[in-house]
């Protein structure tokens, strides 16, 4: 998900975040990523995703 957490751009190690926080960081982005592609495949069997897109 980050790479490498030397590399990336991402400057982990100099956050001086606790571990433990950086965990939760971690795991509530997982958690929202994950219930944003469920919502997505709802909405294509749902048959809407023609009208959820982006204006051109």
């Amino acid at each position: 998900m980050f790479k490498d957490c030397k590399s990336g751009g991402y400057n982990l190690e100099g956050s001086k975040a606790s571990v433990e926080r950086l965990t939760r960081l971690v795991l509530l982005i997982a958690i929202s990523y994950t219930t944003a592609a469920l919502q997505w495949v709802n909405i294509k069997q749902l048959g809407q995703q023609k009208y959820i897109n982006r204006l051109q």
